[in-house]
């Protein structure tokens, strides 16, 4: 059949062989076997054993297995259960982590339990949204979410919230007699309902015309890309250092076999050492502790309500250069609020407040003004134009202000939801800003005796009310229908240009108008089937400016993004100048610079494209699919892109760029899972906490790496120099891998609860070529442990001169490379400086690991049960006088090599 909206009511009932009278109960089972459950397709779930898989396939990973055998083909069985237990433990913490992480998002992502009115068997009944086929007729009243795609087949003063799908954030206004020739987009199929929307006002039937994958949400899932998640910046980083380990590890091997044959040294001999180079190149801690430093983050961001699916994930935020953002919901309260009043007389007052929250003020020409009954009724409604026009309002509005779902009247801080038009019920807020509702004005005189609803062809509705002054007529609608066929010609003029003033602003604009009538027994009568006689001589009470505000957090949030060099582009299916005023207002840069779907889709395949993209702050009017078209053209310029958003329309987004950030309390299902970041409390300023986390995050993943590597290198070169002057192994096997798996492993670890520099938030995105693995980090790790491995060879020299046995050398050695690798700790943790001041002392698990490692290091030499396992010796005084001497010196080297490599190279 032909597109559903461009066929009359009567032809998709035939079509769908079914009436106003429903379906039969007989034809249900063959339809839901036909057409399946009212269900979205769930992206497959990873298992226990993928995730375990996931952990294992890491060429870090591969590494410490290879020691392992190489460990246990010499014979050396304490050195594989040590290396073998550093994997399990960098394994199994990222399997647990990672499976814990998931079962928290599907609790989160659980499906609410839906039902839908249908009829049947010309009865209407509620059942279980998902057992909805083609063919069923719907009922649909105010407050109901809709469940499947329909063609209306009858309405009344109907409007429908497609936000959701949209990204609209005002009512559409739905009728069920529209026909359409041309093909529509989806916002403009005013005879058709979606799945994932919601009825802000009146009621109608449908007929079901989609169902599950085959609905317009569906198709919109159906453009997800389901393939496996990519790898982040730092998995990305990772598997560039583990390729420079395995050269390392070759080179060092090879080197060794070189030397030892020129020496004319042994082959079991020159192979054994090559083995110990290998685990020495291995930093053996480094997957153990990149773990517990991003569950570490995974959990500060949960504190921070932003709860993320895997761990590649905490540190991808940190990379990010742009933050692509859906407007309504995620900038801005998606509640519709009144900001501006105009009056007669050039009166014009600003309206304070948080979305539905029914708290702010009122001014004018920065006066705080308020309304009250008493003062209207002691001084006659037609003295208060400000309160005429709020009471006005109110009664002209059919919208209820609640407490939100879960909340109490004790709650700390109240959530407040409307039941109806949002856009009503902004005038019911404003109304109650004034301590004013409907019980209150009925108890004082004020009722409505009759209604005129609201029509899409009229643009107004009118209420009879009862007041303390007489009958009057209101009427709530359109301004430029109210001005121009409600009032006398004369009048028009003044509220026409304010109308546009407020217009020009990007607001919704409604005008409130009212007329005193006589007191005649057949009013309700004429008021009903002959309103137009009333038409002309009413009064404009006023207009209300109406704007979906943005959230309290944004502003501040966005100048500090765009402080730390990460550029803000809003992406919505709202106006244009909507969009580009709320740029404005929340402080987006070049906020003027907008581009509708339309453009995109004419400029899309043309050169040029990108820049167009590069250069434009303000989306508007896009479809999904133009959505992920800007993600990816970000992407192609070397982009890391956030998306964040709640709709179905935001998935295709979410998923395709480097992390999609969904809103927990207003995301759609379908936007929870997709992303890879949900906010639990949808708040962007989460999102810029996040991204300090994750910048965070690198910055001690560096700091570690950076130790860990120059350890390694210590050990290294250490051993070659040995090599070169045909001297005995200053180390032995169990001493390396003690140096990494138990004195190495605790400070690394410490680093990775430093707190954040004061400025890195003030600092721009890394740039791709600034990885872990640079010309600087490079230049540091080789010139720091050239240094500290000078050292060790000068101290393993000179005590092994003094005839000292060849264990004892070994043992000063082993120690002396010990302290100055905890020292070395001090050159990496501050890279601007010397990392012993008072922040040190801010790190008590950095200050409790050192002690923790030295201790360690005493036992090791001190301890009988420890000398016969690692073969050590006790140190006497004099040679802890010389180490001394040289781990100060050492040390002071390593700070000045540093200084200069900052003065002559800049770290990427």
């Amino acid at each position: 059949m032909e597109k559903v909206y461009q066929k009359s009511s009567k032809d998709v009932l035939k079509h769908y062989e079914t009436s106003e009278e429903g379906l039969k109960q007989e034809a249900i089972a063959d339809r839901q076997k036909k057409y399946g459950l009212n269900e979205l397709e769930q992206s497959e779930k990873r298992s226990a054993l993928e995730i375990l898989w996931h952990n294992i396939n890491n060429i870090i990973v591969y590494l410490l297995g290879a020691a392992v055998i190489l460990s246990l083909f010499m014979g050396e069985w304490v050195e594989a259960a040590a290396v073998f237990a550093a994997l399990l433990i960098a394994v199994l913490t990222g399997f647990f982590v990672e499976l814990k992480a998931q079962g928290s998002v599907e609790s989160l992502q659980k499906m609410i339990f839906t039902t839908t009115k249908v009829i049947r068997d010309g009865e209407t009944q509620e059942i279980d949204s998902k057992d909805l086929v083609p063919g069923d007729i719907i009922v649909l009243e105010e407050g109901d979410a809709i469940s499947a795609d329909g063609r209306l087949i009858t309405s009344s003063n109907f409007a429908v919230i497609e936000s959701a799908l949209t990204g609209e954030s005002e009512p559409v206004d739905k009728d069920a007699q529209e026909i359409f020739e041309e093909e529509q987009s989806i916002g403009d199929r005013l005879n058709m309902v979606f799945s994932g929307t919601a009825v802000a006002r009146g009621n109608a039937k449908a007929v079901v015309t989609g169902t599950g994958m085959k609905t317009e949400v569906g198709q919109i899932s159906s453009l997800i890309d389901k393939k496996t998640a990519k790898d982040s910046p730092l998995e990305k980083e990772l598997h560039k250092l583990g390729k420079v380990l395995i050269v390392l590890a070759l080179v060092a091997a090879i080197l060794v076999i070189v030397v030892g044959l020129i020496n004319g040294q042994d082959m079991a001999h020159i192979l054994h050492i090559a083995i110990i180079l290998a685990i020495a190149a291995i930093p053996e801690a480094l997957p153990a502790v990149s773990t517990i430093t991003l569950s570490r983050g995974m959990r500060i961001m949960s504190e921070h309500k932003a709860l993320v699916k895997s761990l590649s994930a905490v540190e991808t935020l940190g990379s990010t250069t742009v933050i692509a953002s859906d407007k309504t919901g995620t900038l801005t309260e998606n509640q519709m609020t009144v900001e501006r009043i105009r009056l007669a007389e050039n009166r014009k007052l600003e309206v304070s407040g948080r979305g539905y929250d029914p708290i702010g003020d009122l001014t004018e020409n920065g006066d705080k003004v308020s309304v009250t009954l008493t003062e209207i009724l002691n001084g006659g409604q037609d003295d208060d134009a400000l309160g005429q026009f709020i009471i006005h309002g109110l009664l002209a509005s059919n919208a209820q202000l609640r407490l939100a779902d879960d909340q109490s009247d004790d709650s700390d801080r109240k959530e407040y939801q409307i039941i109806g038009d949002p856009t009503e019920g902004s005038l019911v807020v404003l109304a109650a800003k004034n301590d004013l509702d409907y019980t209150t004005l009925s108890e004082n005189g004020w009722k409505r005796l009759a209604e005129i609803p609201f029509s899409s062809e009229h643009k107004y509705m009118a209420v009879l009310a009862e007041t303390p002054y007489g009958k009057r007529i209101v009427v709530k609608g359109a301004p430029d229908v109210l001005i121009t066929n409600f009032i006398p010609k004369h009048k028009q003029d003044y509220w026409l240009d304010q109308n546009e003033s407020l217009a020009s602003e990007g607001m919704r604009v409604l005008a409130v108008a009212s007329l005193k009538v006589d007191e005649k027994t057949d009013l309700a009568e004429t008021f009903e089937n002959n309103f137009d006689q009333f038409m002309g001589d009413f009064v404009i009470d006023g207009l209300a400016g109406i704007m979906d505000p943005p959230r309290d957090d944004v502003k501040d949030s966005v100048a500090e993004t765009q402080n730390a060099g990460i550029a803000v582009k809003m992406i919505t299916g709202d106006h244009p100048k909507t969009a580009s005023v709320i740029a404005e207002q929340i402080g987006i840069k070049n906020h003027e610079n907008t581009m509708t779907g339309q453009e995109i889709d004419k400029l899309v395949d043309q050169a040029g494209f990108a820049q167009k993209v590069r250069e434009t702050a303000v989306f508007a009017r896009v479809s999904p699919e133009n959505k992920l078209q800007i993600v990816k053209s970000l992407q192609a310029e070397g982009n890391v892109v956030a998306m964040t958003g709640d709709g179905v329309n935001d998935a295709p987004a979410l998923n395709g760029a480097d992390i999609g950030v969904a809103m927990g309390i207003r995301g759609t299902e379908v936007a929870k899972e997709t992303a890879a970041m949900i906010l639990t409390d949808d708040k962007f300023s989460t999102i810029v906490s996040a991204v300090e986390i994750g910048r965070n995050i690198f910055a001690n993943i560096k700091k570690y790496v950076m130790f860990l590597f120059s350890c390694n290198m210590i050990e290294i070169l250490a051993v070659l120099l040995t090599i070169i002057f045909s001297l005995p192994m200053p180390l032995q096997a169990l001493h390396i891998l003690y140096l990494n798996l138990v004195i190495d492993i605790a400070p690394a670890m410490s680093l990775a609860f430093e707190e954040a520099d004061e400025d890195i938030m003030s600092q721009p995105p890394r740039r791709a070529s600034g990885g872990l693995v640079n010309k600087a980090f490079l230049a540091r790790i080789i010139i720091s442990g050239a240094i500290i491995a000078l050292a060790s060879f000068i101290i393993f020299r000179h005590a092994y001169a003094r005839e000292a046995s060849l264990e004892y050398a070994q043992t000063a050695t082993f120690t002396f490379m010990a302290l100055a690798q905890l020292l070395q700790i001090f050159n990496v943790r501050n890279p601007k400086g010397f990392g012993l001041n008072a922040s040190f002392f801010k790190n008590k698990v950095l200050v409790l690991s050192l002690i923790l490692s030295l201790g360690l290091q005493m036992a090791a030499i001190y301890l009988p049960f420890m000398n016969a396992i690692l073969g050590t010796h006790p140190l006497t005084g004099a040679t802890w006088g010389y180490m001394a001497i040289g781990l100060l010196v050492t040390t002071v080297f390593v700070y000045l090599a540093n200084t200069l490599l900052r003065r002559y190279l800049k770290e990427d």
